[in-house]
């Protein structure tokens, strides 16, 4: 049985160390993202022989499983020492968050051992940045009429998130839970709370890079995130007020200017099954929707 851990900010080094090396653009190989989850993931990782690191964790409350293995070592081997780990706590051996890519890998590596079964929930949007930036074109004259009305509507300013204005964020969000009926009491809510929280707090040793807008003398919007891979920056929150007309067309762009230009794509991550956030990603239109499901044993 593996020896796994819980993930603490002190593991960045160690973990970062293996997605450096990775190219898969899947929001699941963040820092940020494990270690702000970790609670409600229940997430714990383990490096075998300095050359794979393995992450475990539970979905749906707890239901055990683990992500892809990351490593430069014999896939084949990294994939039995899952196998035999799963076995030995009486687990179904699953892997999570796996895209067509990974699957092809282990195939290559097993044949005809596994079955994969896509998520539609958990596909990624990944959109080219320069759209996003310059939303060129007809597909994206809706987004041009909200972001004119927004700068004829308001006073704004654009602001790197500093650990200055961290406390106007956290104020922001918190107005947002109370628009949103509160953030104590649907559990989704709750753990998004303990996360916003978690990133914060952490915020320049997570080596998150983020932005804000000033609206009329206030913080009314932010969004933040981190590199993926060498060509792909990941969103991993954007919050406004409902009440400020374009906000959230004004803070994606902003944010895409001023955060991710050197970057080829943007992944704003997964619609989590909800159809409105589906349309509004879908409105931006991606460049790849990047699929994803789970692996089993056959």
């Amino acid at each position: 049985m593996l020896h796994f851990a819980p993930v603490t900010i002190a593991d960045k080094e160690t973990i970062q160390a293996f997605f450096d090396k990775s190219t898969f653009r899947n929001c699941d190989f963040s820092f940020s993202n494990i270690f702000s989850w970790e609670h409600y993931y229940n997430t714990t990782f383990v490096v075998h022989d300095d050359q794979f690191i393995y992450i475990r964790f539970q979905v749906e409350g707890d239901v055990p499983g683990y992500l892809f293995p990351l490593g430069e070592g014999d896939l084949k081997t990294a994939m039995e020492r899952l196998m035999e780990d799963a076995e030995a706590r009486n687990d179904e051996f699953r892997l999570y968050a796996i895209t067509p890519e990974m699957f092809d890998l282990i195939e290559k590596a097993m044949p005809g051992q596994f079955a994969y079964e896509k998520e539609r929930a958990w596909y990624e949007y990944i959109y080219s940045s320069q759209d996003l930036i310059h939303l060129i074109g007809k597909k994206y004259q809706p987004k041009r009429n909200h972001i004119n009305k927004f700068k004829r509507s308001y006073q704004w300013e654009y602001l790197p998130i500093t650990r200055e204005i961290i406390p106007d964020c956290i104020k922001l969000y918190e107005r947002w839970c109370a628009e949103n009926g509160g953030c104590n009491t649907e559990q989704s809510l709750i753990e998004e709370r303990i996360a916003t929280q978690k990133a914060f707090a952490n915020y320049e040793k997570l080596g998150l890079k983020g932005g804000a807008l000033r609206i009329n003398g206030e913080i009314l919007a932010y969004s933040y995130g981190q590199p993926l891979t060498a060509d792909t920056f990941g969103v991993h929150a954007e919050k406004c007020l409902s009440e400020i007309d374009g906000g959230f067309t004004m803070m994606n762009q902003q944010f895409a200017e001023h955060n991710c230009a050197d970057y080829l794509y943007i992944n704003r991550e997964e619609d989590l099954g909800l159809e409105s956030l589906r349309q509004a990603k879908m409105s931006y239109h991606p460049v790849i929707l990047l699929e994803k499901g789970f692996v089993k044993k056959l």
